[in-house]
């Protein structure tokens, strides 16, 4: 199970899935940026990525139905999920372990899931409740960023769907954090990659440069050396999703028991889904496609 500072760490990687880019997005740049976007970043980073930001938390706001597949590779083996994500919640069906489709008991565990779920509306409620509180949380760190770190722009580099303007940034001194959450932010430094047309985050690389203590230390130590990168890719024309995630971190909680979290999320074939469509036909397009067949394609 995930430390919850980390959780949140993992969920701010993935803030920036399903992002649609619209016409309003474009009213709230600078005019010129695309012309004279050196002189405008150099003098004013942080503003730049406050905008991003802000953008990104906006046009997250927007319905979108997606489904996709989700490959999570760990200690404990590689696992491979159809995932279809919803306005009411995401579902999933798991459709193949460390590489090789269920077994006949595997897949009726799955599909006795399902009906499960279907039986029980309420127990989405809470699922898609709790995705909500997580995600208000998660808004509110990355709304932290441009105030907890120093941004410092590099320069700019050629990328498939315009030009990146890449970042590198440092702990904020003066940034006071405002709880637990916010405390990882006081350790790390990396790098950013944000695309200048869209002012989509593409690319995140940070590591931890010293601990980091949890409550003070009595509910978590993170090691030194602690790293996590996320890219993120236009998955379909206008549809931007997180593709990528890799977490690698140690340290130690409630002083004696060892921590260690080594993860990579993928998250490819995307397909697009009519924005009404509810969780209940999400779950019904798990149970219509066979798992054998998903899981061989």
């Amino acid at each position: 199970m995930e430390h919850p500072s980390l959780v949140y760490l993992m969920m701010l990687c993935r803030r920036v899935r399903f992002l649609i880019f619209p016409f309003a997005a474009l009213c709230m740049l600078p005019a010129n940026l695309p012309v004279c976007a050196q002189s405008m970043i150099a003098p004013h980073p942080n503003a730049l990525v406050r905008r991003a930001v802000q953008i990104q938390i906006a046009n997250d706001e927007r319905t979108v139905a997606m489904r996709y597949r989700f490959t999570k590779v760990t200690d404990h083996g590689t696992f491979v999920k159809d995932v279809i994500e919803t306005n009411d919640g995401d579902v999933s069906r798991l459709i193949a372990i460390n590489g090789k489709p269920l077994d006949a008991q595997q897949e009726r565990q799955e599909e006795q899931r399902l009906k499960a779920l279907l039986a029980d509306p309420a127990s989405q409620r809470r699922h898609h409740q709790h995705e909500t509180e997580e995600q208000q949380r998660v808004d509110r760190l990355m709304r932290e960023l441009p105030d907890a770190f120093l941004f410092h722009y590099v320069g700019e580099e050629p990328g498939m769907n315009g030009p990146i303007l890449h970042f590198t940034f440092v702990p904020n001194p003066k940034f006071p954090p405002p709880d637990l959450e916010s405390r990882m932010f006081e350790g790390m430094t990396g790098d950013l990659w944000i695309n200048q047309l869209t002012m989509r985050f593409v690319r995140l690389q940070a590591h931890l440069i010293h601990n980091v203590r949890w409550g003070l230390g009595l509910l978590a130590t993170f090691d030194k050396g602690g790293r996590v990168s996320m890219e993120n890719d236009e998955v379909l024309p206008g549809y931007w999703a997180v593709t990528h995630m890799r977490l690698d971190v140690d340290g130690t909680a409630l002083v004696l028991k060892t921590l260690s979290f080594h993860m990579t999320e993928n998250q490819t074939d995307f397909t697009l889904l009519p924005p009404a469509t509810t969780w209940r036909e999400a779950v019904r397009l798990l149970q219509k496609d066979s798992p054998a067949i998903l899981a061989q394609r």
